[in-house]
Order: C-alpha cells, then sequence, then structure tokens
C-alpha cells in the first residue's frame, strides 16, 4: 500500500473512531499502531473491525462534503438517522434544518452533497437504488403520454449492487413519442435530457441519472425482457429465437407471451443472469421461488438488551402486525462489549421478560435465541451451560477478520461442532462497497452445514447481503438449509427482509429450503436436533 492510500485509510479510521465516541488519545493510538499494520499488510483490522461497531449507513454519511464527524454524531444521536435516505427526508421535512448549529446553510450543504455523490456515478447498494428508481418511476407515471412506467435492469433483477438506473416507459405509439420526449424533459427535477434511437437519459437536480427505454403497448412485453435481463440472459434468449425460427419482430404485449413463442415457462426477473434458468425454463424445472407470503418467522433481530432501540414487547407487536408467527431475539453475546452485548447474568432477566410478553401474547411466540460470537479459537462465547438456556443459537464471527483462510475455516468448523449451533450468521463478513469478504473455505464450510443440520443465513442488511446469491445457489445444490436474517436494529429493520427475500430468490430458493417459512414447532425441531 502506499503512503497516499496509508494516509487515507488513517483518516478514515480516526474518523470512524471519533464517531464511535473515542477521545483523541484514544484514536491517536490506534492509527499509529494500524500505521505498522498497513505498512506490512496493506489492511487495517483495527477498521475492519471497527466497521462492525459503527451502522454502515454512518459511514456512508460521512462521504458528503462538507458535514463532518461531529454533525454525523449529532445528526444520530438526535434523529437516529442511520442511512443517506433517512438525512435526505429529515432534510427534505425540516428535522435537520431544526438541530441546534443546523439550519437552512447545513440542509443545503446536505442536499447538495448527496446529489454530489449521486452524480459521481459508480456503483450504489441495491436498496439505495431503489428508492431513486421508484421515486421517479411514480413521477414518470403522472405525465401525461405515459401509459406505464416499470422498472428495469439490475433493480429488477435484485442484484445486490446497482450501477445503472433503467427504466422502462409505455407511449400510445410513434407520432406520440416526440411529444413524450418534450415532456420527459421539462419534468420536475430534470436539468438534463440526452436522446438516443428508442431512449433517453434523463438527469436531475438531485444527482440520479436514470435510462429510459421508450416502447409502445405491441412491443412491451420484449423491450422489457430485453431491459431488464442481464446481457448473457438477452443473447441467449435471442439465439433459441434465432434457432427455433421465431421472429422477435411481432406482438408481444407481455413478458409471457415472448417466452411463450420460444416454449419456455415465464422466467422471474430474479433468475434472468445467464446461468442455466432458460434450460430450466425449457424442461420444467424452474424452482417456485420463496415468497414473502411463504414467510412464518421473523429472525436475527436486535433488542434495547443489546444495541437495538426496540423491547421484546416492541418486537412482538411489530412482527405480528407485519404478519409474522413468530420472531426470534438474538441479541449479541458478552464478548461483544462494542455494542453491549448481553451480560450471563442478563439472560436471565431478559427470557424472564420473554416469558411475560408470551404469556400476554396469544397465538403468536417469541423465541429466546442469541447472536453469539464465535471466538478466535472456534468456541462460542458464553459455553455450554448458558448456551443450552436458548431456544437457538447463531454464530457469527465479529472480530479477527484478517486470519488466514486455513485458519478462518477451522475456526468456523470448529465452532459447527458446538450442538448449540443453529445458525450460521453472516457467513463471509462482508460489507457491500466497504469491507470485503474474510479469506474462508466455504465449501468445506457449506457441507458441513449439509451434514450437520446447520442453516446459513442470507443476512439481509443491504450492506451485508451476506451469503451471496452466486453462493446461496451453491448452497441448495449441496443441501444446506437457509435462513433469512433481518439483522435489524429497529423495527425500520422489518423492512430488510425483503431486501434479502430478493438475494435468496436469486439463489433459487424455493420455500421448503428456508427455515423462517416453517411454524414455530417446526422452526424449534429443527433447533433442538443437534442439541438432543
Amino acid at each position: 500500500m502506499d503512503k497516499q492510500a496509508v494516509r487515507h485509510t488513517l483518516d478514515h479510521l480516526a474518523a470512524v473512531l471519533t464517531l464511535k465516541g473515542e477521545q483523541a488519545r484514544r484514536v491517536r493510538a490506534v492509527q499509529h499502531a494500524a500505521r505498522r499494520e498497513l505498512l506490512t499488510t496493506g489492511r487495517s483490522s483495527a477498521l475492519e473491525e471497527l466497521r462492525e461497531q459503527v451502522p454502515p449507513g454512518l459511514v456512508e454519511m460521512l462521504r458528503i462534503p462538507g458535514l463532518g464527524v461531529a454533525k454525523v454524531r449529532q445528526i444520530h444521536e438526535s434523529l437516529a438517522i442511520e442511512s443517506l435516505a433517512g438525512l435526505e427526508a429529515a432534510a427534505a421535512d425540516g428535522r435537520l434544518a431544526a438541530l441546534p448549529r443546523f439550519g437552512t446553510k447545513t440542509v443545503e450543504t446536505v442536499r447538495r452533497g448527496i446529489a454530489a455523490l449521486r452524480q459521481a456515478g459508480g456503483p450504489r447498494l441495491f436498496h439505495h437504488a431503489q428508492d431513486e428508481i421508484e421515486a421517479v418511476r411514480s413521477a414518470l407515471a403522472a405525465l401525461e403520454g405515459v401509459l406505464r412506467v416499470e422498472i428495469a435492469g439490475a433493480v429488477r433483477r435484485r442484484s445486490e449492487i446497482i450501477g445503472s438506473l433503467d427504466l422502462v416507459a409505455v407511449h400510445a405509439g410513434d407520432a406520440a413519442r416526440e411529444a413524450l420526449v418534450r415532456r420527459l424533459g421539462r419534468a420536475s427535477g430534470v436539468t438534463e435530457i440526452a436522446g438516443r434511437e428508442g431512449a433517453v437519459t434523463l438527469r436531475f437536480a438531485s444527482g440520479t441519472v436514470v435510462d429510459v427505454l421508450l416502447t409502445t403497448p405491441d412491443r412491451f412485453g420484449l423491450d422489457w425482457i430485453r431491459a431488464t435481463g442481464s446481457a448473457a440472459h438477452v443473447a441467449t434468449l435471442v439465439a433459441r429465437a434465432r434457432e427455433t425460427g421465431v421472429s422477435l419482430d411481432g406482438t408481444f404485449g407481455d413478458e409471457a407471451s415472448v417466452y411463450r413463442a420460444l416454449r419456455l415457462a415465464w422466467v422471474p426477473p430474479e433468475l434472468r443472469e445467464g446461468n442455466g434458468e432458460l434450460e430450466a425454463a425449457a424442461g420444467g424445472t424452474l424452482p417456485r421461488l420463496v415468497a414473502q407470503g411463504d414467510l412464518r418467522g421473523f429472525l436475527h433481530c436486535h433488542s434495547n438488551y443489546s444495541d437495538g432501540t426496540v423491547t421484546i414487547a416492541e418486537w412482538a407487536a411489530a412482527c405480528r402486525a407485519a404478519g409474522y408467527e413468530w420472531v426470534g431475539i438474538t441479541d449479541h453475546s458478552k464478548s461483544a462489549a462494542y455494542s453491549g452485548g448481553l451480560a450471563t447474568e442478563d439472560v436471565t432477566h431478559q427470557h424472564a421478560e420473554i416469558d411475560e410478553v408470551n404469556d400476554g401474547a396469544h397465538g403468536f411466540r417469541v423465541l429466546k435465541g442469541v447472536e453469539a460470537d464465535i471466538l478466535a479459537d472456534g468456541t462460542l462465547d458464553y459455553g455450554a451451560a448458558v448456551l443450552a438456556r436458548f431456544d437457538f443459537v447463531i454464530g457469527s464471527i465479529h472480530s479477527r477478520f484478517g486470519m488466514s483462510e486455513a485458519e478462518m475455516t477451522r475456526r468456523v468448523l470448529t465452532a459447527m461442532d458446538d450442538p448449540h449451533f443453529t445458525i450460521l450468521g453472516h457467513p463471509t463478513g462482508r460489507l457491500l462497497l466497504q469491507r470485503e469478504p474474510y479469506a474462508i473455505d466455504l465449501d468445506q464450510v457449506l457441507a458441513k452445514a449439509a451434514a450437520r443440520g446447520i442453516a446459513v443465513e442470507v443476512n439481509a442488511d443491504p450492506h451485508r447481503l451476506d451469503l451471496d446469491w452466486r453462493l446461496v445457489r451453491r448452497a441448495r445444490e449441496l443441501g444446506v438449509t437457509l435462513s433469512i436474517g433481518a439483522d435489524a436494529h429497529s423495527t425500520a429493520g422489518l423492512s430488510n427482509v425483503a431486501v434479502g427475500l430478493g438475494i435468496a430468490r436469486k439463489g433459487w430458493l424455493e420455500a421448503a429450503q428456508v427455515l423462517n417459512t416453517r411454524d414455530v414447532d417446526g422452526f424449534l425441531s429443527f433447533a433442538r436436533r443437534r442439541a438432543a
């Protein structure tokens, strides 16, 4: 790592430490130790572990020019905002301007900063891209002459990282196209419009840039497929049309008519990656993908017993209102001091509170879970006597990310020998656009999970989405049971499940392969099978 990269990393380390509330002396000491490690290994274990301790959305907010660490801390502590979307909403509704030492000037700085981040382009996380594109879709759908507007591209395929934003807009016919293009250029917030044959690119004052494919009702089905599928999916589809003598110049009012003409089953958008989905569509072997309505339990959530903001009763009420039959509370274990991990003596108090909530929650169940740290030697935090008191255990790594592949693999495999181990949490430790996965032999881990009856998590935190969808499919092929874990720290995290569900679907998962689709007795049976 060159000197400039080292300096940038040390500055970022200092910012995150300060965001966490560390004193200047502590910041300097950590920087000094990190400098030696960076020059020797090219990585900072301190920074990697800090990223477990600070909400990723706050780190994103540090990228806004002129905002600074102090103001990000103030925003977080005063308004409980942990995301760019939340920050933008607070700037719009007046909450930000009402903070001490903020006002309209700072709010305008925030707005310009968010716009600058968008204008800079580059990849963005799925949930940010989804919010951006949905706002544009709704605005364009209200324009005169627009019959229909649909999301396409990587957002529709539920990819974890999004490059471009794509829409398909339907107009009445060629005669209406020129008038529509003029209206698009005059649409609210549009600062620039560039056209090419059959499509336009819109640039908004917010920084959002969107490619809009213009089509007619009789061509909508084919054009939506072309605008949605990966290059490999579309190329394979076109090749099949050529091989079977099917002309794609006809009328295709919906997607199903295109696939039907090619003697294929309709392919769900999440699968359109060119990874064998058309062969499965031809052979009738496409999976019936898991859907929100299949999920009966809500897993991986933190309460105010560790680093969550929600009480046990509030989690029960929120999950019940969202249509779930049970919720598994999983606070951090005692070694996670940075997140107020659950001390051994507090386990009794928490379990008594859960029992009290269950006594009054007829037809709903709160389960006693824990997210136990997998320690460096592969043992689970607490030990057998305490772990046996929980209904289930998620084992996760939150430290020592710099281990070699052999060491990390041995660490996880050792933990999986513990009979209380139910679910492997965020299995590769990645933070999208912030931290690469740690080195680990996942083939060994997945094989052992399948053999031992341990579930592997699809962590639905939009900053993680870990397990990667490609590995989800590999786990499916090996017979591993998967769970969708929200990793939620407030009831706002209920929305994480929809994002994680997209990754599960991209991995070809069916309901029977997902642990959360079981009723409470079925889930407990799975958890207790190894401990028996």
